[in-house]
Protein backbone atom coordinates (compact mmCIF):
# COMPACT_ATOMS: atom_id res chain seq x y z
CA UNK A 1 0.00 0.00 0.00
CA UNK A 2 1.30 3.42 -0.94
CA UNK A 3 1.45 5.83 1.94
CA UNK A 4 0.98 9.43 0.80
CA UNK A 5 3.83 11.68 1.74
CA UNK A 6 2.90 14.65 3.87
CA UNK A 7 4.23 17.93 2.54
CA UNK A 8 7.07 19.43 4.54
CA UNK A 9 6.01 22.43 6.57
CA UNK A 10 6.98 25.68 4.90
CA UNK A 11 8.94 27.94 7.21
CA UNK A 12 8.26 31.55 6.22
CA UNK A 13 11.35 33.52 5.34
CA UNK A 14 12.33 36.03 8.01
CA UNK A 15 14.11 38.30 5.53
CA UNK A 16 11.27 40.67 4.57
CA UNK A 17 10.85 41.49 8.26
CA UNK A 18 14.62 41.60 8.84
CA UNK A 19 15.08 44.06 5.98
CA UNK A 20 12.23 46.18 7.32
CA UNK A 21 13.91 46.24 10.75
CA UNK A 22 17.17 47.26 9.08
CA UNK A 23 15.34 50.05 7.25
CA UNK A 24 13.99 51.21 10.62
CA UNK A 25 17.57 51.29 11.93
CA UNK A 26 18.67 53.33 8.91
CA UNK A 27 15.85 55.79 9.56
CA UNK A 28 16.93 56.14 13.19
CA UNK A 29 20.60 56.63 12.28
CA UNK A 30 19.66 59.11 9.56
CA UNK A 31 18.57 61.49 12.33
CA UNK A 32 22.28 61.76 13.25
CA UNK A 33 23.24 62.88 9.75
CA UNK A 34 20.32 65.03 8.68
CA UNK A 35 20.73 67.71 11.35
CA UNK A 36 24.44 68.12 10.63
CA UNK A 37 23.58 68.77 6.97
CA UNK A 38 20.69 71.15 7.74
CA UNK A 39 22.17 73.19 10.60
CA UNK A 40 23.88 75.70 8.25
CA UNK A 41 20.40 76.51 6.89
CA UNK A 42 18.30 76.11 10.04
CA UNK A 43 20.69 78.14 12.20
CA UNK A 44 20.23 81.49 10.42
CA UNK A 45 16.50 80.86 9.89
CA UNK A 46 15.80 80.33 13.59
CA UNK A 47 18.56 82.54 14.95
CA UNK A 48 20.53 79.71 16.54
CA UNK A 49 23.91 80.44 18.07
CA UNK A 50 26.84 78.17 17.25
CA UNK A 51 26.42 76.45 20.63
CA UNK A 52 22.68 75.96 20.11
CA UNK A 53 23.35 74.47 16.67
CA UNK A 54 25.84 72.04 18.22
CA UNK A 55 23.26 71.02 20.83
CA UNK A 56 20.68 70.45 18.10
CA UNK A 57 23.07 67.99 16.45
CA UNK A 58 24.19 66.21 19.62
CA UNK A 59 20.88 65.85 21.48
CA UNK A 60 20.31 62.47 19.84
CA UNK A 61 23.61 61.14 21.22
CA UNK A 62 22.96 62.65 24.66
CA UNK A 63 19.71 60.72 24.83
CA UNK A 64 21.48 57.46 24.01
CA UNK A 65 24.36 58.18 26.36
CA UNK A 66 22.09 58.80 29.35
CA UNK A 67 19.06 56.60 28.71
CA UNK A 68 20.27 53.53 26.80
CA UNK A 69 19.81 51.07 29.67
CA UNK A 70 16.59 52.78 30.76
CA UNK A 71 15.23 52.36 27.24
CA UNK A 72 16.11 48.66 27.25
CA UNK A 73 14.20 48.23 30.51
CA UNK A 74 11.17 50.00 29.08
CA UNK A 75 11.36 47.84 25.96
CA UNK A 76 11.21 44.73 28.16
CA UNK A 77 8.02 45.98 29.80
CA UNK A 78 6.36 47.51 26.76
CA UNK A 79 7.41 44.73 24.40
CA UNK A 80 9.96 44.80 21.60
CA UNK A 81 7.38 45.08 18.84
CA UNK A 82 5.59 47.97 20.52
CA UNK A 83 8.90 49.66 21.34
CA UNK A 84 9.90 49.49 17.68
CA UNK A 85 6.53 50.69 16.42
CA UNK A 86 6.27 53.60 18.84
CA UNK A 87 9.89 54.51 18.14
CA UNK A 88 9.06 54.92 14.45
CA UNK A 89 5.91 56.86 15.33
CA UNK A 90 8.01 59.19 17.51
CA UNK A 91 10.44 59.77 14.62
CA UNK A 92 7.52 60.53 12.33
CA UNK A 93 5.82 62.94 14.72
CA UNK A 94 9.13 64.67 15.54
CA UNK A 95 9.96 65.07 11.86
CA UNK A 96 6.57 66.57 11.10
CA UNK A 97 6.68 68.77 14.19
CA UNK A 98 10.22 70.06 13.67
CA UNK A 99 9.23 71.19 10.18
CA UNK A 100 7.00 73.77 11.89
CA UNK A 101 9.56 74.82 14.54
CA UNK A 102 9.36 78.55 15.20
CA UNK A 103 12.42 78.93 17.38
CA UNK A 104 15.21 77.28 19.34
CA UNK A 105 13.06 75.85 22.14
CA UNK A 106 10.55 74.13 19.89
CA UNK A 107 13.31 72.67 17.70
CA UNK A 108 15.08 71.25 20.77
CA UNK A 109 11.87 69.71 22.11
CA UNK A 110 11.15 67.99 18.81
CA UNK A 111 14.78 66.84 18.74
CA UNK A 112 14.31 65.25 22.17
CA UNK A 113 11.31 63.34 20.83
CA UNK A 114 13.53 62.13 17.97
CA UNK A 115 16.05 60.94 20.56
CA UNK A 116 13.31 58.89 22.23
CA UNK A 117 12.31 57.43 18.87
CA UNK A 118 15.94 56.61 18.07
CA UNK A 119 16.27 54.67 21.32
CA UNK A 120 12.98 52.85 20.80
CA UNK A 121 14.17 51.55 17.43
CA UNK A 122 17.79 50.77 18.26
CA UNK A 123 17.16 48.82 21.48
CA UNK A 124 14.43 46.72 19.84
CA UNK A 125 15.29 46.12 16.17
CA UNK A 126 18.50 44.04 16.56
CA UNK A 127 16.93 41.81 19.22
CA UNK A 128 13.93 41.21 16.98
CA UNK A 129 16.32 40.37 14.13
CA UNK A 130 18.09 37.83 16.34
CA UNK A 131 14.82 36.19 17.29
CA UNK A 132 13.44 36.17 13.75
CA UNK A 133 16.50 34.32 12.46
CA UNK A 134 16.89 32.01 15.47
CA UNK A 135 15.57 28.94 13.65
CA UNK A 136 16.69 29.69 10.11
CA UNK A 137 19.30 27.91 8.06
CA UNK A 138 22.35 25.88 9.01
CA UNK A 139 24.02 26.48 12.29
CA UNK A 140 27.37 27.76 13.43
CA UNK A 141 29.00 27.92 16.82
CA UNK A 142 27.52 29.62 19.87
CA UNK A 143 24.17 31.35 20.38
CA UNK A 144 21.39 31.94 22.87
CA UNK A 145 21.73 28.76 24.87
CA UNK A 146 22.76 26.74 21.82
CA UNK A 147 24.15 27.04 18.32
CA UNK A 148 23.94 30.20 16.23
CA UNK A 149 22.19 30.01 12.83
CA UNK A 150 24.08 31.43 9.89
CA UNK A 151 21.04 33.54 9.04
CA UNK A 152 21.37 35.16 12.45
CA UNK A 153 25.03 35.96 11.86
CA UNK A 154 24.17 37.47 8.48
CA UNK A 155 21.42 39.58 10.06
CA UNK A 156 23.81 40.92 12.70
CA UNK A 157 26.41 41.64 10.03
CA UNK A 158 23.79 43.69 8.23
CA UNK A 159 22.80 45.49 11.44
CA UNK A 160 26.43 46.39 12.15
CA UNK A 161 26.32 48.76 9.15
CA UNK A 162 23.19 50.68 10.16
CA UNK A 163 24.98 53.68 11.70
CA UNK A 164 27.52 54.29 8.93
CA UNK A 165 24.98 53.78 6.13
CA UNK A 166 22.17 55.61 7.94
CA UNK A 167 24.28 58.65 8.79
CA UNK A 168 25.56 58.87 5.23
CA UNK A 169 22.05 58.56 3.78
CA UNK A 170 20.69 61.10 6.25
CA UNK A 171 23.38 63.68 5.52
CA UNK A 172 23.43 63.26 1.75
CA UNK A 173 19.66 62.96 1.47
CA UNK A 174 18.99 66.04 3.60
CA UNK A 175 21.59 68.09 1.73
CA UNK A 176 20.11 67.11 -1.64
CA UNK A 177 16.48 67.63 -0.57
CA UNK A 178 17.16 71.00 1.04
CA UNK A 179 17.79 72.59 -2.38
CA UNK A 180 14.33 72.03 -3.89
CA UNK A 181 12.32 71.63 -0.66
CA UNK A 182 14.01 73.93 1.82
CA UNK A 183 14.82 72.79 5.34
CA UNK A 184 11.18 72.68 6.45
CA UNK A 185 10.16 70.59 3.45
CA UNK A 186 13.12 68.26 4.03
CA UNK A 187 12.15 67.65 7.66
CA UNK A 188 8.54 67.13 6.61
CA UNK A 189 9.59 64.56 3.99
CA UNK A 190 11.68 62.73 6.59
CA UNK A 191 8.73 62.58 8.96
CA UNK A 192 6.48 61.19 6.22
CA UNK A 193 9.09 58.54 5.39
CA UNK A 194 9.23 57.47 9.04
CA UNK A 195 5.42 57.30 9.09
CA UNK A 196 5.50 55.07 6.00
CA UNK A 197 7.93 52.72 7.75
CA UNK A 198 5.67 52.62 10.82
CA UNK A 199 2.76 51.62 8.57
CA UNK A 200 4.92 49.02 6.82
CA UNK A 201 5.64 47.34 10.15
CA UNK A 202 1.91 46.76 10.51
CA UNK A 203 1.84 45.00 7.15
CA UNK A 204 4.49 42.56 8.40
CA UNK A 205 3.02 42.31 11.89
CA UNK A 206 2.39 38.52 11.64
CA UNK A 207 6.15 37.97 11.41
CA UNK A 208 7.18 40.21 14.31
CA UNK A 209 4.06 40.61 16.41
CA UNK A 210 4.61 40.24 20.17
CA UNK A 211 2.62 37.00 20.50
CA UNK A 212 4.47 35.29 17.65
CA UNK A 213 7.08 32.60 18.34
CA UNK A 214 9.88 34.73 16.95
CA UNK A 215 9.49 37.77 19.12
CA UNK A 216 7.38 37.61 22.26
CA UNK A 217 7.26 40.76 24.31
CA UNK A 218 9.18 39.53 27.35
CA UNK A 219 6.84 41.81 29.29
CA UNK A 220 6.45 39.22 32.00
CA UNK A 221 10.15 39.49 32.84
CA UNK A 222 9.82 42.65 34.91
CA UNK A 223 12.62 41.89 37.34
CA UNK A 224 16.06 43.37 36.60
CA UNK A 225 18.14 41.08 34.40
CA UNK A 226 21.90 41.13 34.99
CA UNK A 227 24.34 40.50 32.17
CA UNK A 228 27.68 38.78 32.53
CA UNK A 229 31.22 40.11 32.53
CA UNK A 230 31.81 39.24 28.88
CA UNK A 231 28.82 41.32 27.74
CA UNK A 232 29.96 44.23 29.94
CA UNK A 233 33.45 44.06 28.42
CA UNK A 234 31.97 44.01 24.93
CA UNK A 235 29.81 47.08 25.67
CA UNK A 236 32.67 49.03 27.29
CA UNK A 237 34.99 48.17 24.43
CA UNK A 238 32.35 49.23 21.93
CA UNK A 239 32.07 52.59 23.66
CA UNK A 240 35.82 53.17 23.40
CA UNK A 241 35.72 52.09 19.75
CA UNK A 242 32.91 54.60 19.10
CA UNK A 243 34.95 57.33 20.80
CA UNK A 244 37.87 56.54 18.50
CA UNK A 245 35.90 56.16 15.26
CA UNK A 246 33.62 59.18 15.67
CA UNK A 247 36.52 61.35 16.82
CA UNK A 248 38.56 60.46 13.73
CA UNK A 249 35.63 61.09 11.40
CA UNK A 250 34.77 64.41 13.09
CA UNK A 251 38.29 65.85 12.92
CA UNK A 252 39.26 64.49 9.49
CA UNK A 253 37.55 67.22 7.40
CA UNK A 254 39.16 70.01 9.44
CA UNK A 255 42.55 68.33 9.20
CA UNK A 256 42.26 67.88 5.44
CA UNK A 257 41.30 71.54 4.97
CA UNK A 258 43.51 73.31 7.55
CA UNK A 259 46.42 70.90 7.56
CA UNK A 260 46.53 69.29 4.11
CA UNK A 261 45.11 72.16 2.07
CA UNK A 262 42.10 70.48 0.46
CA UNK A 263 38.90 72.35 -0.31
CA UNK A 264 35.96 71.94 2.04
CA UNK A 265 33.97 70.11 -0.64
CA UNK A 266 36.81 67.65 -1.33
CA UNK A 267 37.38 67.07 2.38
CA UNK A 268 33.69 66.32 2.88
CA UNK A 269 33.63 63.89 -0.03
CA UNK A 270 36.70 61.99 1.16
CA UNK A 271 35.37 61.85 4.73
CA UNK A 272 32.06 60.47 3.47
CA UNK A 273 33.87 57.83 1.43
CA UNK A 274 35.94 56.83 4.46
CA UNK A 275 32.81 56.50 6.58
CA UNK A 276 31.03 54.35 4.02
CA UNK A 277 34.07 52.09 3.68
CA UNK A 278 33.03 50.57 7.00
CA UNK A 279 30.53 48.53 4.95
CA UNK A 280 33.48 46.77 3.28
CA UNK A 281 34.75 45.85 6.74
CA UNK A 282 31.38 44.37 7.62
CA UNK A 283 31.50 42.32 4.41
CA UNK A 284 34.94 41.05 5.42
CA UNK A 285 33.49 40.10 8.79
CA UNK A 286 30.74 38.14 7.05
CA UNK A 287 33.37 36.18 5.12
CA UNK A 288 35.28 35.36 8.32
CA UNK A 289 32.07 34.26 10.01
CA UNK A 290 31.20 32.11 7.01
CA UNK A 291 34.60 30.42 7.32
CA UNK A 292 33.94 29.95 11.09
CA UNK A 293 37.17 31.72 12.02
CA UNK A 294 37.66 32.27 15.74
CA UNK A 295 36.62 35.84 16.56
CA UNK A 296 39.21 36.80 19.17
CA UNK A 297 42.24 37.68 17.08
CA UNK A 298 40.40 39.45 14.22
CA UNK A 299 38.57 41.58 16.80
CA UNK A 300 41.75 42.53 18.62
CA UNK A 301 43.59 43.35 15.38
CA UNK A 302 40.64 45.45 14.19
CA UNK A 303 41.24 47.66 17.24
CA UNK A 304 45.04 47.55 17.54
CA UNK A 305 45.91 48.30 13.90
CA UNK A 306 43.86 51.53 13.76
CA UNK A 307 45.52 52.65 17.01
CA UNK A 308 48.79 52.78 15.06
CA UNK A 309 47.36 53.95 11.73
CA UNK A 310 45.77 57.07 13.25
CA UNK A 311 49.27 58.53 13.78
CA UNK A 312 49.71 58.51 10.01
CA UNK A 313 46.41 60.32 9.52
CA UNK A 314 46.96 63.20 11.96
CA UNK A 315 50.67 63.54 11.37
CA UNK A 316 52.79 66.54 12.25
CA UNK A 317 53.60 66.88 8.55
CA UNK A 318 50.19 66.61 6.84
CA UNK A 319 49.84 64.62 3.64
CA UNK A 320 46.35 64.46 2.14
CA UNK A 321 46.67 61.19 0.18
CA UNK A 322 48.25 59.32 3.09
CA UNK A 323 45.61 60.63 5.50
CA UNK A 324 42.72 59.59 3.24
CA UNK A 325 44.11 56.12 2.51
CA UNK A 326 44.76 55.43 6.18
CA UNK A 327 41.37 56.85 7.19
CA UNK A 328 39.68 54.47 4.75
CA UNK A 329 41.70 51.57 6.17
CA UNK A 330 40.73 52.58 9.70
CA UNK A 331 37.04 52.61 8.82
CA UNK A 332 37.28 49.26 7.03
CA UNK A 333 38.76 47.77 10.21
CA UNK A 334 36.12 49.60 12.24
CA UNK A 335 33.40 47.97 10.15
CA UNK A 336 35.03 44.59 10.76
CA UNK A 337 35.08 45.22 14.51
CA UNK A 338 31.44 46.35 14.59
CA UNK A 339 30.38 43.30 12.59
CA UNK A 340 32.15 40.87 14.94
CA UNK A 341 30.92 42.69 18.05
CA UNK A 342 27.24 42.65 17.07
CA UNK A 343 27.50 39.04 15.91
CA UNK A 344 29.11 37.99 19.18
CA UNK A 345 26.48 39.67 21.35
CA UNK A 346 23.83 36.89 21.17
CA UNK A 347 26.55 34.37 22.05
CA UNK A 348 27.46 36.18 25.28
CA UNK A 349 24.02 36.10 26.89
CA UNK A 350 21.82 33.30 28.17
CA UNK A 351 18.37 34.49 27.13
CA UNK A 352 16.28 37.07 25.29
CA UNK A 353 15.89 39.39 28.29
CA UNK A 354 19.66 39.45 28.80
CA UNK A 355 20.07 40.20 25.10
CA UNK A 356 17.80 43.24 25.41
CA UNK A 357 19.77 44.51 28.42
CA UNK A 358 23.14 43.90 26.77
CA UNK A 359 21.99 45.67 23.61
CA UNK A 360 20.91 48.60 25.79
CA UNK A 361 24.40 48.73 27.28
CA UNK A 362 26.00 48.78 23.83
CA UNK A 363 23.61 51.56 22.80
CA UNK A 364 24.46 53.62 25.87
CA UNK A 365 28.23 53.16 25.79
CA UNK A 366 28.33 53.60 22.01
CA UNK A 367 26.42 56.87 22.26
CA UNK A 368 28.65 58.04 25.12
CA UNK A 369 31.75 57.36 23.05
CA UNK A 370 30.26 59.11 20.04
CA UNK A 371 29.46 62.14 22.19
CA UNK A 372 32.93 62.36 23.76
CA UNK A 373 35.09 61.38 20.78
CA UNK A 374 35.25 64.69 18.92
CA UNK A 375 35.77 66.91 22.03
CA UNK A 376 38.53 64.66 23.42
CA UNK A 377 40.42 64.49 20.13
CA UNK A 378 39.93 68.22 19.54
CA UNK A 379 41.33 68.96 23.01
CA UNK A 380 44.42 66.87 22.27
CA UNK A 381 44.92 68.56 18.91
CA UNK A 382 44.40 72.02 20.41
CA UNK A 383 47.03 71.56 23.12
CA UNK A 384 49.63 69.41 21.33
CA UNK A 385 48.95 69.82 17.62
CA UNK A 386 47.47 67.18 15.34
CA UNK A 387 49.61 64.37 16.84
CA UNK A 388 47.90 65.18 20.16
CA UNK A 389 44.58 64.27 18.56
CA UNK A 390 46.12 61.07 17.27
CA UNK A 391 47.37 60.25 20.77
CA UNK A 392 43.89 60.67 22.30
CA UNK A 393 42.35 58.41 19.65
CA UNK A 394 45.11 55.82 19.96
CA UNK A 395 44.71 55.56 23.73
CA UNK A 396 40.97 54.92 23.35
CA UNK A 397 41.51 52.14 20.81
CA UNK A 398 44.26 50.50 22.88
CA UNK A 399 42.12 50.57 26.03
CA UNK A 400 39.47 48.64 24.10
CA UNK A 401 41.90 45.84 23.20
CA UNK A 402 41.97 43.99 26.57
CA UNK A 403 38.20 44.38 26.87
CA UNK A 404 37.74 42.78 23.45
CA UNK A 405 40.21 40.03 24.39
CA UNK A 406 38.11 39.20 27.46
CA UNK A 407 34.75 39.47 25.70
CA UNK A 408 35.76 37.20 22.82
CA UNK A 409 37.25 34.45 24.97
CA UNK A 410 36.17 31.11 23.56
CA UNK A 411 34.38 32.59 20.52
Amino acid sequence: MNVPLLPSPVVPSPWPAVLLLYAAGLMAAAQLGKMSALVPVIGPALGLSLMSAAWAVSLLEIGGATLGTVASGLALRLGLWRSLRWGLVALAVAGLGSASAAGELSLMLWRLLEAAGYLGVTVSAPVLMVRLTAAQGSEAQGGLGGRQPRAQMLAMTLWSTFVSVGVALGASGAAAAAVPLGWRGTLLAGGLLAAALALATRALAPAIRPDGPASHTLATQAAPVAVGAAAWCLALGFGLFALFAVGVMALLPTFLVDGAGLSAAAAGQWTGLASLSAVAGSALGAVLLRLEVALRWPTVLALALPAGAVWGVFAAEPHAARAVVLAIAIHVLGGLYACLAFTALPRLVSGPAQLVRANGLITQFGASGSLLGAPMMAAGASHFGWPGGAAAASVAALLAVPLAWRAMRGL
